[in-house]
């Protein structure tokens, strides 16, 4: 059942209750942009929709390269391999940017469907209805 007719089943008393758990459990979407905005590359607006194996692996290839490419451009003498290294983990960086571009398209849904998510939780946790 989705969530449109359940409400529909809800008293006034219910819809009452719905709204003040609504309002603690909901996300934001403009909380998620924000987050984005500034710290798209790492991950953070994955940490905040709570999805965190996206969020680490964004974590990672974010942080990772930037070390990398620090300790190869300060402490060896790029050439051969270490050339090949910095242009990798360059690449990587990138990548990491890319990736979080990327998700900006999908962030808006991601949002939408977490929030439907737990509003027919609190629904379900209201009516005593087994998910």
């Amino acid at each position: 059942m989705d969530n449109l007719n359940l409400l529909r089943t809800l008293t006034l008393e219910e819809l009452g209750i719905l709204e003040a758990e609504s309002l603690k459990k909901m996300k934001s979407k403009e909380v998620a942009w924000g987050l984005w905005t500034g710290l798209h590359f790492i991950g953070a607006h994955r940490f905040y929709t709570n999805d965190y194996w996206y969020a680490s692996l964004m974590l990672a290839t974010g942080i990772i390269p930037s070390i990398a490419i620090i300790l190869l451009t300060v402490y060896t003498d790029l050439e051969g391999f270490n050339f090949f290294m910095l242009w990798f983990f360059i690449l990587m960086l990138f990548g990491s940017f890319l990736w979080g571009w990327i998700d900006a398209f999908f962030l808006n849904k991601r949002i939408e469907e977490i929030n439907h998510e737990q509003e027919r939780k609190i629904i379900h946790r209201i009516k005593g209805i087994e998910s």
